[in-house]
């Protein structure tokens, strides 16, 4: 897909995107002008509009009461805040659902999902597409020469609720979609290994989606069901976009997707970003230690997605959720901090959930730009001080983000099978990659993210963290990776297993065992109460390899102590290094914890550890500021600019920085000829020369 930004609206500059959800239907129309008024003064200028407007929009089948929304649109226009118009399909009407409750999804137990909630139809579902692409095509045609329009929205979050739905629909699409993949039956009972437990099958029909059953699921039959119901909801998007570039061909098309620490079961959103005109991602902060780094991790995620094109935060928030249990709300300054983060990381949009908090439904305690307390609250102040951070950071529109020295490969369907849980529970995909991420950014890089499938090439270094599925193409561009001179990691979990999971033969880490030198005859399971000490101080925890082959030319980087429980690794090697042709590559058989990966990164990956004096971030105590305390730092270019932007990890005390160039914009920050003095949760974005 071609890469396509919103549209500036005529006589606008183009700018940096700031606004959110806007739910006008659900207020009295005496507010609209207040909602315009107030959006001015917070330099709003653009909002996502209609999301969840189905029912207003057509209360009756075939009748349809756009002379609500033609209003919003113009006040809109006229206010100088541009539309992203959502579809409205994101969840069905009662009138539909009770006509048609075919289109209502089943859990695995065969239970219908009833309505009352959103997101109650199934992916798969032709009766629910058919009233879809109906309401969208109205859409378009009736708004497709609005000047307020920028982009269009369809749907909202797909498959946030309803991405595995195991109803005769969904198995049929299965049955459809196992065909294209494989071919023949011959070819899914080998993928499948349809000998085990007598589940060879002998006719499509036979095929169901893995619903509850006696004990457990084929794991290939699991992964190939998430593969396609991720391809489903795809699927689905493209006939609404589709529909949309017919009628509106100059409009770029979107939707929101969720890249974020605690979105269980998604859709692969590398996949999906090819089919984007424009990639927009929804991400909600953890409220605890991670807060940080696990947003810029995501959104490092989200400009990998994006290839490194601008892209849309569409959803975040401006203080507490609802929907946690414990909703803790942010900071002062961390609305603008957590803002900035994203825009170190590609997004030339910011946009939060909602505009104005509800006063009744199921999100009315969700924040949002205009809290229940109004205008007279220090959110909101917080709210018109981002609107002013966003415009002073005009000049960074456009730019993209530098290339880091390091790439790290996050694969989905290498998330999906360890979801399998067939190793050991303590595993969880999206955890153990940030724990290598945060390892990277504690060491003074923020790391790139791409897929194992991409150009990477380029990176000096390129990591493998627990990528458990890898093909010999893989295998072989890793190799040839290795041989042109990069630096190669790979970690316990990687390789085992093949993209239909079967596993390698003649011992781990099975695709990269050749070009590591080493061998692994079982993985071994640690208590999680436990943990192994090496040779040269660092420890590890959760998973030990017992290697037990290592060529003769591959560095022992470390051993594991006697005293390891387990006695058969005692004195094994655990973290080795071997040089390949011009490069070298990296094996690490257990999950060091913080501080040895630390100082792994730091030391021996990196090697940054000697600073040249005065160049060092310290905190005020005096003491450098390293690990969990170095400052993060991501850089923006174009045109030979450099855009810099820096923010203090460490929680509870100051960071001085030294710096070049001048300041853009300060966030709880004081800036000095050469250095910058961050507070807690403080930031600054520096324009430098590249």
């Amino acid at each position: 897909m071609e890469y396509r930004w919103p549209k500036t609206m005529t006589g606008q500059e183009p700018k940096l995107l700031f606004g959110g959800d806007y739910n006008p239907d659900q207020w009295p129309e005496d507010i609209w002008e207040e909602d315009v008024r107030l959006m001015k003064k917070a330099k709003v200028n653009v909002v996502t509009v209609a999301v969840f407007a189905w029912a207003n929009l057509e209360p009756e089948d075939g009748v349809y009461t756009f002379e609500w929304l033609d209003r919003v649109l113009d006040k809109l226009y006229e206010g100088g805040i541009a539309v992203d118009l959502a579809t409205a399909t994101a969840t069905p009407p009662r009138w539909l659902t009770s006509a048609h409750p075919e289109i209502l999804p089943r859990n695995k137990q065969g239970e219908v999902l009833w309505p009352g909630s959103r997101q109650q139809w199934r992916p798969t579902s032709e009766v629910f597409r058919r009233y879809a692409l109906r309401l969208a095509e109205k859409m378009a045609e009736r708004y497709k020469n609005h000047p307020a329009l920028v982009s269009w929205h369809v749907s909202n979050e797909l498959g946030c609720h309803n991405r595995f739905d195991y109803s005769d629909d969904a198995a049929l699409g299965f049955q459809k979609w196992l065909k294209k993949r494989y071919g023949t039956l011959e070819a899914l009972n080998d993928s499948w290994n349809g000998a085990f437990w007598s589940q060879k099958v002998t006719d499509w029909s036979q095929i169901i989606p893995p619903r509850e059953s006696m004990c457990g699921c084929n794991p290939t039959t699991l992964l190939d069901f998430k593969r396609f119901s991720s391809d489903a909801l795809l699927e689905y998007y493209e006939a609404e976009a589709e529909l949309l570039h017919r009628i509106t061909p100059d409009v770029p098309v979107t939707t929101n997707l969720m890249i974020i620490e605690n979105q269980t079961n998604p859709v692969d959103c590398f996949k999906w970003g090819r089919h984007l005109d424009f990639v927009s991602n929804d991400h909600y902060y953890l409220p605890d230690e991670r807060h940080l780094d696990e947003m810029t991790m995501s959104a490092a995620i989200t400009d990998g997605v994006a290839d490194k094109n601008p892209w849309f935060l569409m959803e975040n928030s401006t203080s507490s959720v609802n929907w946690r249990p414990i909703n803790l709300r942010k900071q002062p300054g961390e609305i603008i901090r957590d803002a900035l983060v994203h825009v170190a990381n590609g997004a030339d949009a910011v946009c939060f959930f909602q505009w104005r908090q509800s006063r009744a439904g199921a999100e009315k305690f969700h924040s949002s730009l205009l809290p229940h307390a109004g205008e007279d609250s220090r959110l909101f102040r917080e709210v018109c001080e981002l609107g002013n951070a966003l415009t002073a950071l005009k000049p960074v529109l456009k730019s993209r983000v530098e290339q880091a020295k390091i790439a790290m490969v996050y694969d989905y369907d290498s998330w999906w099978s360890w979801e399998n849980g067939l190793l050991t529970q303590l595993f969880d995909y999206r955890a153990e990659f940030y724990h290598w991420y945060r390892a990277a950014l504690d060491a003074g890089v923020a790391a790139d993210v791409v897929r194992k499938e991409d150009a990477w090439e380029s990176y000096e270094t390129v990591m493998f963290p627990v990528t458990i599925l890898a093909d010999a193409e893989i295998s072989e561009k890793a190799r040839h990776y290795v041989e042109q001179g990069g630096q190669l990691i790979v970690t316990y979990g990687s390789g085992i297993m093949d993209s239909r999971e079967h596993v390698y033969l003649g011992g781990y880490p099975g695709a990269f065992r050749e070009l590591l030198g080493v061998r692994v005859e079982e993985f071994v399971a640690i208590d999680e109460n436990d943990k192994i000490e090496l040779d040269n101080g660092w420890s590890g925890q959760m998973w030990a390899d017992d290697i037990t082959g290592v060529s003769e030319d591959c560095e022992v980087v470390s051993r594991i102590l006697p005293s390891a429980s387990d006695r058969a690794l005692r004195g094994q090697a655990i973290v080795t290094r071997r040089s390949y042709g011009k490069g070298s590559a990296w094996y690490i058989g257990t999950k060091l914890d913080r501080s040895s990966a630390e100082q792994l990164f730091r030391e021996r990956i990196l090697k940054t550890d000697a600073v040249p004096d005065g160049k060092e971030a310290h905190l005020l105590s005096g003491e450098v500021a390293r690990g969990e305390n170095t400052p993060l730092r991501i850089r923006r270019v174009k045109d030979g600019q450099c855009f810099e932007f820096i923010f203090n990890r460490c929680a509870e005390q100051a960071v001085e920085v030294p710096v070049a160039g001048h300041p853009l914009y300060l966030l709880m920050a004081e800036a000095g000829e050469d250095r910058v003095v961050l507070e807690p949760s403080g930031a600054a974005v520096y324009l430098c020369g590249q």
